[in-house]
Order: structure tokens, then sequence, then C-alpha cells
């Protein structure tokens, strides 16, 4: 992990609170109600958002709701393919995590949040209740509710932004390769006998 003040430099970011929304773009991300819930979000705190994965559909809508709604300078697109050595970049420059997906089996990117030490705010749709544990590891919210959504970054903001770092540190020893090795020789051995 990078110092954040680091990673914020390597990427041209020099506000002091940024969320990150981070993976392939796609409807079901719900990345249109974190936008939509930016102006309220907006209203209570200086927050960026940085945008960072390549568009799979409604990068035209996405980049006329930014516009409509005034957002072009409080949010930062990074509309490409990120390779595993930046990656660390942008998390380690984030304070939190944002998944407003409206729909969801799991995600991958709250064990990389978690890997650099960053609490999620999602939404409770499919497994990632599981592992995002709400005002332990982050926050959960309803899904399509910029309202709700807007209100749990504020919530985050109003506190330290590093009081989840134990929480999140327990939680991701289950998704360690030691912890998985385990499972797969309590398996193996159950199957012996």
């Amino acid at each position: 992990p990078l110092p954040k003040s680091e990673a914020r430099t390597r990427l041209g970011l020099e506000e002091s609170r940024i969320i990150l929304f981070f993976g392939y773009i796609r409807a079901y991300k719900g990345l249109r109600t974190l936008i939509e819930a930016m102006p309220e979000i907006l209203r209570d705190s200086r927050v960026h958002l940085v945008v960072c994965g390549e568009f799979y559909e409604g990068r035209q809508e996405t980049v006329d709701l930014i516009h409509h709604l005034g957002l072009q300078h409080k949010i930062s697109l990074f509309d490409e393919f990120i390779p595993n050595e930046k990656v660390a970049d942008f998390f380690c420059a984030a304070d939190a995590v944002v998944l407003p997906y409206v729909s969801a089996t799991q995600s991958g990117i709250v064990q990389i949040a978690y890997n650099y030490d960053r609490p999620v705010i999602a939404t409770a749709v499919g497994g990632l209740p599981e592992v995002v544990l709400d005002g332990k590891t982050g926050y959960l919210v309803p899904p399509q509710d910029p309202a709700g959504l807007a209100k749990a970054v504020l919530r985050f903001y109003s506190g330290p932004t590093d009081r989840f770092r134990s929480a999140i540190r327990k939680e991701k020893l289950k998704y360690s390769w030691d912890r998985m090795s385990e499972a797969v020789e309590a398996l193996a051995s159950r199957k012996k006998n």
C-alpha cells in the first residue's frame, strides 16, 4: 500500500475527501445512483468521486448526467482498463469504496478494498451483506436509493475515516491464501475419513 498523499499525487488528485467506484461499468453496478447521490453529498461535505473502469454500456448517458447535475469538477472519470500495477494507486487514494449495485451475487472489489484497508459502502443486494458488515467494515444501504447512499457517505465522513480499520483487518483474514489452504486441507481430510 502507498501513502494516501502519494497515491493522490500519482493520479493528479488534490481533493481531501475521495470516494471510489471501481470496476467494469454496467447498469447493474448502480453508478447512476451514486452520481445522483452526489448533489446531496456535496450539500454537506466536500467529497470527490473517482470513477475508475471500462464502460461496457451507458458511457454517454453517464457523461450527460454528470454535466446535467453540474458535477464535472466533482467527479473524475478514469474510463479505461486498469492494469494490476496501477490498482493500488486508486484504492490507496480513496477514503472509501462505494458499490451501489442494483443487483449482484458477489463482488471481488470488496476483497480488493479490504486488502488496502478501505471500508466499503454498498447496497444490501446478493452476497454483499455477507462481506460488508454494516457499521463495522462499512455501511449497507438499499439499492437504487440516492438519498440513502448520500446519508451513508456523509455518515462515513462524520467520524474518523480509519475507525473501520481493525474490523477490516480481521474480516480480510477470512479471504487470505492461508485461510483458503486450511479450508482445502480440512475438506481433503474429511474426504479421506
